[in-house]
């Protein structure tokens, strides 16, 4: 005899784990946020082992929690695909991307249009997380888009190039013409725009350039690359911006 955990606990349990918040899974299933602390705990009365840690006000899950939330949500997309089956419903199959808010804004939802002309079945979930918190990126999605970095490497994934980032400075055309920019040189007395998730981008393109520059280089920083490109464009200064995204603007 098969000895299988309460679904419900497993429901709160995945929906906590991906979301890495109780209150949010609460709301996604419509309980209150007791009922998930409660089913948590059933959960891990079950299994004789804890599945999450309090580190401050962030919820952590367990080293091994966070390995049995990926057969977990398997299971539980399997089990809903099994049922629409039954129901004689179409089978949709949703696949998490995770990304940074750029990328996802610039490059991959405008191509999402014709993804799902072509693959009418398949769900497309875009999770979004800063590119200064890709050590929060887990197993749970099936796909992560990002600069290649080695924090990144993930148990079970394999990395593949999706483009070339190559960095180019944007700004507004007023300001282009009225700074005279015509070759990297001219750039490096303009007013710098700085994206806080890659603090030495400059330095390095200035050194690709072969344009000696100080260690230290004035300007404003930016946490969100949407605020950063929108400053250039309005004309404070000068960005870099990876040229597969600002293409289009």
């Amino acid at each position: 005899m098969r000895r299988l955990p309460p679904l419900n606990a497993l429901r709160s349990f995945e929906a906590a784990g991906r979301l890495k918040s109780l209150a949010k899974a609460a709301d996604e299933l419509c309980v209150t946020h007791s009922a998930i602390t409660q089913q948590i705990r059933v959960l891990e009365d079950y299994l004789g082992q804890k599945l999450f840690e309090r580190n401050g006000r962030a919820l952590e899950m367990t080293p091994r929690a966070r390995h049995y939330l990926i057969d977990v949500a398997s299971c539980l997309t399997r089990l809903t695909e099994a049922t629409e089956q039954m129901r004689g419903g179409a089978v949709s199959r949703a696949i998490r991307v995770n990304t940074s808010a750029s990328f996802a804004h610039g490059w991959l939802i405008p191509r999402l249009a014709d993804f799902h002309a072509q693959h009418e079945g398949i769900d497309v979930q875009i999770v979004t997380t800063p590119d200064m918190g890709v050590e929060e990126v887990d197993e749970s999605h099936d796909a992560i888009i990002r600069r290649n970095h080695p924090d990144l490497r993930r148990s079970g994934f394999v990395s593949r190039r999706l483009l070339a980032n190559r960095a180019v400075p944007v700004c507004s055309p007023d300001l282009r013409e009225r700074l005279a920019l015509r070759i990297p040189a001219d750039l490096a007395s303009a007013r710098m725009l700085h994206y806080s998730g890659i603090p030495e981008a400059w330095q390095w393109w200035f050194h690709n350039a072969g344009v000696p520059v100080s260690e230290t280089l004035h300007g404003p920083y930016f946490e969100h690359f949407s605020l950063l490109v929108q400053a250039a464009t309005s004309g404070l200064g000068i960005a870099l911006a990876p040229h597969a995204i600002v293409r289009g603007i």
